[in-house]
């Protein structure tokens, strides 16, 4: 059986041991940046010091810019994500074209579940495309029926209560 107590305890004892390890390693890297500090100031002087130690720390920051600006950018992918986006795009706007004559509680309700299926889950998407055009071609199913009904029973108004 799945014990939630024993899971939350070692989920509380890993974000202790997380934190620790951080905390322990930003004040590490405070130490060594006083440290460098004067150092830098004993071998500049008090002015250059610490705008070496500044230039220092802007190193990453160069070699992250250098790398993006010169970089190669990785070759789009040859699998078929792309294709299973356009499957999904043209089953969600089938899915609302189904839905433009109903009601926009119907259609936003809609919106918001395809929304998360196809963010969250795409392999339901399809299903759910399934469900929802029966769902819209039963309503259309029973208003014709509806319509017939009326028109057999002798009135041409349709909004004629019965």
């Amino acid at each position: 059986m799945f014990n939630f107590s024993d899971r939350f305890q070692e989920l509380r004892s890993t974000i202790i041991g997380v934190v620790l390890l951080l905390a322990s390693i930003i004040i590490g890297i405070i130490w060594i940046g006083i440290g460098l500090s004067h150092w830098l100031t004993d071998c500049f002087g008090a002015v250059w010091g610490p705008i070496v130690l500044g230039l220092i720390f802007f190193v990453p920051v160069v070699v992250f810019a250098l790398v993006k600006a010169f970089g190669r950018t990785p070759p789009a992918p040859v699998n078929s994500n792309y294709e299973h986006a356009d499957v999904a795009a043209m089953t969600i706007s089938k899915m609302f074209e189904g839905l433009s004559g109903h009601s926009p509680v119907v259609s936003v309700t809609a919106a918001v579940v395809v929304g998360f299926l196809a963010s969250r889950f795409p392999a339901v998407l399809p299903a759910f495309a399934q469900i929802l055009s029966a769902y819209t071609e039963d309503v259309k199913a029973r208003a014709a029926r509806a319509a017939e009904r009326a028109n057999s029973s002798g009135t041409n108004d349709p909004m004629a209560p019965q």
